[in-house]
C-alpha cells in the first residue's frame, strides 16, 4: 500500500495530515492539497471553499478546467502538500 503511494506522488512531497486522515475540510482553506480516491490521486489544486458543514469543497486549479467540487464520501480524502 504504501509503495503504491510513493510511485503516485509527483515532485514535491505529500503526506496525511499529522499522519491520519483530514477529516476536517474546513481548516483546510487557502492550502495546496491532493485528493485521493481509494490510494489513486485523482485531482490537485488549492481548496478555494468549504460548505459550513464540510462535506463539499471547491478546488482551484490550473488548466482548461478552472474549478472542481469534490464531496466528501466513502473513499475520497485530501492529503496537504508540504512546501519544501
Amino acid at each position: 500500500m504504501q509503495d503504491s503511494k510513493k510511485k503516485s506522488a509527483p515532485g514535491p512531497r505529500f503526506v496525511e495530515a499529522e499522519g491520519r486522515a483530514v477529516t476536517n475540510w474546513r481548516i483546510l482553506v487557502g492550502q495546496t492539497v491532493q485528493v485521493w480516491r481509494y490510494n489513486e490521486i485523482v485531482d490537485e489544486g488549492c481548496v478555494e471553499s468549504v460548505t459550513y458543514d464540510g462535506k463539499v469543497l471547491w478546488l482551484a486549479q490550473s488548466g482548461p478546467i478552472e474549478r472542481r467540487l469534490v464531496e466528501k464520501e466513502r473513499g475520497t480524502g485530501l492529503r496537504l502538500r508540504l512546501m519544501d
